[in-house]
């Protein structure tokens, strides 16, 4: 895409791959133009010479490939948005990748409760209170044993309201927040279900402020 680009830091630990410090760029400004949370990096690739970086440094940060979600908040945030200069901020619940929801839920909890998931803390109030709003999309997975994925989204819930920075998402009936880049026909509807909720909750505090 255009004048778009992701960048983000990726950490080898033991086995496993995490990716942190993650954000699209459009533009040349540093200015945050929002944030989203979601459940954990999964397709993003490491390739050629970030691989070999990785393997002898143990951690790199470098620009990579726009994946799937990635690609759904670009076209969220151009149909929100008439001038894009600046930076979309991508959190996770856990920064640990895997491409399958539930397979990350069970390796996270898996690694919390052995002691092995390296000590990564939330952003502080802040960090959080320099975006203008959050879009909240970990999605609505379950698993029988998920006492630590449920605390961490607890955990999130508290800050972003705490920090009194206007948020979002779209919610399903459990009261949780749906991904937004879903399989299937629910793709499309989902961007347009982020689109009227950015234009109901938040674009009229943006106004006001």
């Amino acid at each position: 895409m255009e004048n778009v680009k992701a960048i983000a830091t990726f950490q080898q630990i033991g086995e496993e791959v995490y990716r942190t410090n993650t954000y699209i760029q459009f533009g040349t400004s540093n200015q945050s133009l929002g944030a989203a949370v979601m459940l954990n990096p999964g397709s993003a690739k490491l390739n050629g010479e970030v691989r070999r970086k990785l393997i002898h440094t143990g951690s790199h940060t470098d620009e990579v490939s726009l994946d799937r979600t990635m690609k759904q908040l670009v076209k969220f945030m151009k149909a929100t948005h008439s001038k894009l200069n600046g930076r979309l901020y991508i959190y996770n619940l856990f920064y640990v990748k895997n491409t399958i929801s539930k397979e990350a839920i069970e390796l996270f909890e898996s690694l919390k409760s052995t002691g092995n998931y390296p000590t990564i803390t939330r952003p502080s109030l802040n960090e959080i209170q320099s975006h203008p709003w959050i879009l909240i999309g970990w999605g609505v997975e379950k698993g029988k044993n998920s006492g630590f994925y449920e605390l961490e989204k607890k955990k999130w819930l508290e800050l972003i309201k705490e920090s009194g920075i206007p948020y979002f998402g779209v919610l399903s009936k459990d009261n949780d927040y749906y991904h937004p880049n879903p399989k299937g026909p629910a793709n499309i509807e989902r961007l347009q279900q982020l689109i009227q909720a950015f234009k109901l909750e938040i674009e009229p505090n943006i106004i006001r402020n």
